[in-house]
């Protein structure tokens, strides 16, 4: 296959990838119809990814599990605040707000990765960047609704609240991933990352009562998509992506997971958005790209947390 073709296959990776990643409230909103509630579903999701990254990584290289103390204590950091913080988080989000809500609001992420960049990596700001802060912040507005009074419900704002949280923790996984990558692999950080991500969710919901509740085959399926098709399939596939397109072309391409939450929610849930909240979600959607046009030593960060994908 030559190089054209590869590059035409990996953006076809990437938009796979963000599709899976769309079903992402679609599949949490199913779960809670079947009567799980928000920290179970947040444990289904890494209990069954966390199952295959552990048994192939045994057998394609074992010698990932090899670390020390620190890395232990990075990864443990990284499984419970980044990747369980984005689990609970956006969970909520879905529960509290519409599908396309939780889903434009967790792609606010490149924004906050701007921001901790600012602090962490000591990258400044430039009009570009600010000027995705505010257009991000502006849809972010619309989309909460913040023109009606009667979206300042409690459980309205809180789910609003619980998605900037979501895009926060994806961010915060990008910065940790540059962080440790300095010194650990990418697949020992997964597997471990994921490991003490499940465990801690463990103590909430046992895997036992887990395996209780999903008693029928509707459920099972369910499950297995929430944690195999909406997480191991799409990091897997961009990840791939990742050797043969920039990793921000390929973030400009997962344009599209948002926009495919919104479709779903329409014709599943007939969902239907405002004409302002449309507005908001072309604002973030456009705010992204523009963070994503990003000058050569912004692409070299980039593309020194490509490995990392999101858990989104």
């Amino acid at each position: 296959m030559n190089n054209t073709n590869k590059i035409r296959e990996s953006y076809l990776l990437v938009a796979i990838s963000a599709a899976c990643w769309g079903m992402m409230a679609i599949l949490t909103r199913k779960l809670e119809e079947l009567g799980f509630d928000s920290i179970s579903i947040s444990a289904l999701r890494p209990t069954v990814a966390v199952l295959f990254y552990v048994l192939f990584t045994l057998i394609k290289n074992p010698k990932c599990f090899k670390t020390d103390l620190k890395g232990i204590l990075f990864f443990i950091v990284y499984g419970v605040i980044a990747l369980d913080g984005m689990f609970l988080s956006f969970t909520y989000a879905v529960k509290y707000t519409s599908i396309a809500t939780a889903s434009v609001l967790l792609f606010t992420n490149p924004i906050f990765v701007m921001i901790m960049s600012y602090f962490v990596f000591k990258e400044k700001f430039t009009l570009k960047k600010v000027l995705s802060l505010l257009l991000a912040i502006l849809g972010c507005f619309l989309i909460s609704r913040g023109y009606d009074s009667q979206a300042f419900k409690i459980d309205n704002l809180f789910g609003i609240g619980m998605g900037v949280l979501s895009g926060f923790t994806v961010a915060l996984q990008n910065v940790l991933g540059k962080i440790g990558g300095k010194k650990y692999p990418p697949k020992t950080l997964l597997v471990y990352s994921f490991i003490f991500a499940t465990i801690f969710l463990w103590f909430f919901r046992s895997p036992i009562s887990l395996i209780q509740h999903t008693n029928n085959l509707t459920a099972l399926f369910y499950v297995i998509a929430i944690g195999f098709v909406a997480t191991v399939i799409p990091n897997g596939l961009f990840v791939k992506a990742l050797q043969h397109v920039e990793s921000s072309k390929a973030s400009i391409v997962c344009s599209i997971e948002p926009i495919i939450a919104a479709i779903l929610g329409y014709v599943i849930y007939k969902e239907v958005l405002e004409i302002p909240q449309v507005i908001g979600m072309v604002l973030i959607l456009f705010s992204v790209v523009l963070i994503q046009l990003k000058d050569k030593k912004t692409k070299d960060y980039m593309n020194e947390t490509a490995e990392y994908p999101k858990a989104s």
